[in-house]
Formats: structure tokens, sequence, C-alpha cells
């Protein structure tokens, strides 16, 4: 009997266990199983931080509203946005961002980040932002602000509504629809509304619109439709509702304590629940839910945030430059990526430099780079800082482009700007230089023209007075050799007298005159003709043949080179004083026979003369005259003439030799050939 017991009451708990386990099952099988949500690693360190909204900017970055202030995420690391070093202390409640600008809802204010400023403004609560047209629009505690570029100021609606929760706004067909806590209201406009009407009473918080259609979360416990003729219709009921979003085309429903419920987009049938006893999920208390720009699914509990990737599919890569610095100074006087003029810049700052940005929560670290400044794109890379260093002047276009690695989505952004010529470079300084160049030069070559011409003034001066000076000093030593000449003959006409030799007395005095006469008409003059030159000297060794003791013979040659001796000009009374000293102290001194010979030869622009005796030689002569000064006096005075005549002359005297026996002196002398024409 009591075996019998044991049995059945056995029997009873595999019963109960059975039915249990095909509960657990059908339960299971029912709301479906959640798995690929995976913990956000980075967020531990902000688990204090309760998340309210998710939202995202068009760079890709995921912002957390959060109850100790603003989140950011950029698919690698969390970090808690700081606006000028100040801690955000303040409550976050919501986020919108417009192009780079980020509007931040917080409980006592509205604080604004744009590219290079952080404006505050004071407000109660901020529930909603929302931008229509060129306006934004805060839903608040006290009622709806609007915001004007400026300042905030409240907008005049109806009494009910201006003093009530503002919890959501949206435009839909042509009308303003706002969700509050006294109502669901239908406004004309939200600036100067015409018409304002209550659809209905209760605490309404949040709008979902899927094609043509608006659902809104009423009182936390069902989601309603409106019609057409502003009816609203019950869709889907569920306690403690706090959010509806469209997530891969399904509405998944939000609860503060039963986890997340997903509905039909069509007919709101319910399809599976995500919570903690199906999933990775830790909490039934959802917070918040965001699909973003990658169709990745963030979730956030109390304490733990969630995320599941879309793994295949493509997306495209969303670039930013996020920084631009100019001779290493931040650049922030500019939006870079909506600036659609060419940045002006000075010569100097030429050495640009850009921080890359490229946000990817799905595959953050898959992420490369390739630009070109002008000319070839550069390889593909991971690098995101590119350096540009001593820009010439000139027009340049930056165009940046970042993809997945292995995907041929591409997403670019372009740049443009100009580095100015530097002045000294320019075209009006060059020819201001070359202008300023010339005169220096016109008027150095002036000076140096006019310096010149004094010089050659001074020169010519100088040249006019040597020659002047010379033709003094010829002259004073021609007049030193006439009267030693006129002695000598004098000398040679007494010792005829003495002779008694009347005949020959009256022919070398009418010879003398003769020559005297030619001598005096010649000593005023510089230069005479060779011709006359010659007949002076005929006539002079003509006489000296009657007068001297001794015979000899004299001859002339010429070799004037097809040149008449009457065009040539010599020095008067050149030749005399070398052929008075050849017949005085050579030939008188010989047994023999004495000859002198004249030549005068035209070479090279010059005429050459050259004396020949076949005297004692000039230095024997000269050992052997103890009387006078061992020189005659007016050979000095013509050696003199003829070195003062022109520095190109050459004059030698020299002993002729014939078997080491002297048989004579020549003297070759030349001077500068000139003539009368």
């Amino acid at each position: 009997m009591i075996f019998f017991v044991v049995k059945s009451s056995s029997l009873f708990k595999i019963k109960k266990n059975l039915i249990l386990c095909f509960s657990f099952f059908l339960i299971h099988t029912t709301y479906s199983q959640e798995f690929n949500f995976q913990e956000v690693a980075t967020y531990k360190e902000f688990s204090t931080f309760k998340i309210k909204e998710i939202t995202q900017d068009k760079f890709n970055n995921i912002y957390f509203s959060t109850s100790k202030g603003l989140l950011k995420f950029d698919g690698i690391s969390i970090t808690l946005v700081n606006f000028n070093g100040n801690k955000q202390s303040q409550k976050v409640t919501t986020v919108f961002s417009n192009n780079d600008s980020l509007f931040i809802g917080k409980n006592k204010s509205l604080q604004i980040q744009t590219h290079n400023k952080v404006f505050t403004f004071e407000a109660n609560s901020i529930n909603k932002i929302y931008h229509y047209k060129q306006g934004y629009f805060l839903g608040t505690n006290q009622g709806i602000l609007y915001f004007n570029n400026k300042e905030l100021q409240p907008l005049a609606t109806n009494y009910d509504l201006d003093f009530s929760i503002i919890n959501d706004i949206i435009n839909y067909e042509n009308k303003f629809l706002v969700a509050s806590n006294s109502g669901l209201w239908l406004l004309s406009d939200l600036l100067q509304p015409e018409k304002t009407v209550l659809i209905s009473k209760g605490n309404y918080s949040s709008f979902l619109q899927i094609d043509k259609k608006l659902y809104v979360v009423k009182n936390n416990s069902k989601i309603e439709e409106l019609t057409a003729t502003n009816q609203l219709i019950e869709k889907y009921a569920k306690p403690n509702i706090n959010n509806i979003s469209n997530i891969h085309n399904k509405i998944y429903v939000t609860s503060k304590s039963e986890g997340i419920d997903v509905l039909n987009l069509i007919n709101f049938i319910f399809d599976k629940r995500i919570n903690k006893y199906n999933s990775f999920l830790k909490s039934n208390e959802i917070t918040a839910i965001f699909e973003d720009a990658e169709e990745n699914v963030f979730i956030a509990t109390e304490e733990v945030l969630y995320i599941k990737k879309k793994n295949n599919g493509k997306a495209k890569a969303s670039l930013k430059i996020a920084a631009l610095e100019v001779n290493y100074k931040l650049v922030d006087s500019i939006n870079v990526n909506s600036y659609n003029s060419s940045l002006q810049l000075k010569p100097s700052q030429n050495n640009l430099s850009f921080l890359l940005q490229n946000v990817s929560i799905r595959n953050p670290k898959n992420i490369e780079f390739r630009y070109k400044l002008n000319e070839n794109f550069s390889l593909w890379n991971a690098n995101k800082q590119i350096n540009f260093a001593s820009l010439k002047p000139g027009q340049y276009e930056f165009i940046v482009e970042s993809r997945f690695k292995g995907e041929k989505e591409i997403s670019s952004k372009k740049f443009s700007f100009y580095i100015e010529t530097p002045f000294y470079k320019k075209g009006w300084f060059l020819l201001v230089c070359a202008v300023l160049f010339s005169l220096c030069i016109t008027i150095i070559i002036t000076r140096y023209i006019k310096q010149l011409q004094t010089r050659n003034r001074q020169k010519i001066a100088a040249l006019e007075l040597e020659s002047h000076l010379l033709s003094l000093e010829q002259k004073a030593l021609q007049l030193q050799m006439n009267p030693h000449f006129i002695f000598n003959v004098l000398n040679g006409i007494k010792a005829l007298g003495n002779a008694d030799d009347k005949e020959a007395l009256n022919k070398a005095i009418t010879e003398f005159s003769v020559l005297l006469r030619s001598i005096l008409k010649n000593s005023r003059l510089e230069e005479v003709s060779l011709k006359e030159e010659l007949e002076t000297l005929e006539n002079y060794l003509s006489l000296e043949q009657k007068m001297s003791s001794k015979k000899f013979e004299f001859s002339f040659e010429k070799a004037l080179n097809n040149m008449d001796a009457e065009e040539l000009l010599i020095p008067p009374m050149l030749l005399q004083p070398f052929i008075e000293n050849s017949i005085k102290h050579g030939i008188s001194k010989i047994a023999s026979k004495g000859k002198i010979s004249i030549h005068f030869k035209v070479k090279n622009q010059f005429l050459e003369c050259t004396i020949l005796d076949n005297g004692i030689g000039v230095f024997q002569s000269q050992k052997g005259n103890t009387a006078t000064n061992h020189a005659s006096v007016a050979l000095k005075i013509t050696k003199e003439r003829i070195e003062n005549l022109s520095k190109l002359n050459a004059f030698y005297i020299e002993e002729i030799h014939k078997e080491n026996v002297i048989s004579g002196t020549k003297v070759w002398f030349k001077i500068p050939l000139k003539t009368d024409y």
C-alpha cells in the first residue's frame, strides 16, 4: 500500500516537470531568442550614467543623453563631451544634430555647439528639439520655445498648452501636432497659430511616422494611430511604454519593466519579445533604443549599453575634416566641411595640416584614406593626419576620399585655398624694381660718363700741357743745338779764311747762308717734310766736305713704301747731330777715306732712320775724347728729342764689327710715321 502511494507521488512529480518543461519551451518558442546583442565594453566606466535618448550626427558619431551629461561614441571609445573645458554636470534630456551644429537640451539650459563656439541659453527642462525650415522649436516643461539664432523666446498658443509639459512636436500633413501631458494638440502654425485644437486629453509622449501613418504613445500604456479625420485608433496596448521606434522595418516598443516588444509594421501583430530571458540583456528596464545609419541597433538599460552590429550589407564611410591647422595653429573661423569659397592665405601661411575623421560603428578600424593636392591621388592608407609643408604660392584644391577596405563606396571632401604671392614676386613690384634698377643704372652710367668725361678732359688738358711742354722742351733743345752747330760752321769758315782760299771761302759762306736760312726757318716748326730735311742735310754735308780736312763721301737711300718724301713729316735737324758726330769723331781719325750713308725706311707705321759710318767707333772715340764730357752735347740733346717724341720710339747706337775689328758706327732709331694729309 505504501509502495503504491510512493509510486503515484513520483508520477505526479514527473508529470509536473514535463508540463513545466513544455511550458518553458513554448514560451521561448513564442517570444523567440535574441542573442546577437553584445555589451559595449567601453561604456562600463559610465555605467552610472543613465541613458535617456540616443541620436547620431551626419558624421556617424553616436550621442547619448544621460543623467550626468552628454556621451559621444565613435565606434571605438566613449567620451564625455566637455565644452571649453567645463564639466557637464547638468542632466542632458535630448540632443539634436544639424550639419556641424549640436543642440543639447538640458534640465536647466540649451547649449549650442558650432564648429568654433559654444552658446548657452537658460531654459527649463528641454524634452524635444524640433527643426522646421529655418527655425528651431523646443518642447519644454513650460510650453514651446522658439530659437531664432539669437535668443530663446516663448510661443503663445493657448493657456493650457503654454503651461504644459511638451514631450514631442511633429509636422504632419501640413499641420503641427504637439504631444503634451495635457493632451494631443493640433496647431495650424507654431509661430502664429490661428487654430489650436485639442484632439484628445491624456499624457501623450512620443510620435512615430511611418510612410503616411502617424502613431503616438498615450499614457505610457498604448499606441494610437491618428486618422485623416483626426480620430485616434488604438493599435497596441502594453504597460510602461516609454518609446516606439522603427527598427529594421519593425516597430520596437520599449518598456520600463518588460523589455522590448517587436511588432509587424503593417498590422501591429506581435512578432517577438526581447528581454533578459531570451537574450544577453541583464535587465528588462529599457531606457532607449536606436538604429544608426549603418543599421546597427543600440539598446540601453539602467546600467548597460548593448549593440547588435549589422555584419553584412554595404555601408558608406562618412568622411569629415575634423581640423585644419595653418602654420600649426587651428583654423576655427570657418567651417571647413561646408566652406564653399577658397580660403585666402598669406604668403607666409604655407604650412597646412588636415586631420581627418571617419566614424564607423560597424567596422571602425577598417577605414582607409587617400588624397590629392591639385595632382594625382596618393595610395590608400590609414593615415588620418595629412601635412603639407612650404607650399608655393598659388591656387590649390585639396580632395580627400575614404572607404572601407575592399568596398567601392567612397566618401569625399573638397577644400580650396589660395596662398598669396609674396609682394616681392608680384608683377607690379618687379616692374617697380626694374624701373628703379634702370633709373639707378642710368644715374650710375650718367655719373660714370660725367666722371669719365671729366677725367678725359683732365687727361686731354694734361696731355695738351705735356705736349706743349714737350714742344717747348724740343724747341729749347733745338735752340741749344743750333748755336752749337753754327759755332762749328763758323770755326770751319774761319779756317778757310786762314787758308786764304777766297773762292772756297765765298762758296762756303753762300752755302752756309742757305743752310742758316733753312735752319732758322725750320726752327720755328715742329715738323718739316722729309724732302726738306734731306735737302738741309745734303747742304750741310756738302758744307762739311769743304771745311773738313778729312775727305769723305756720303749717300742717301730711301725705301718709303711707294710714299713721296714730300708727304712724310719729320722733326727738323733730327739727324744732323749724329752725322756731325760721325764726321768729327768717327771718320776723322781713320787713315782711309770716310764714308757716311743715311737710310730712310717706312715700316709698320714707323719711319726708321739709319746712319752708318766707317769711323773708329763711337765708344772708341769717346775713350780718346777727354776734352769734352765724353759725349757730344748735340748727340745727347737729339737722343732726348727722340725719346720725347713717343713712348713707342726705339733708339740705339752700336759699333760695327768685322772679324772682331771695329769697322764703324751704326745709329738707328724709329719715330711714328706722320704725313701731311
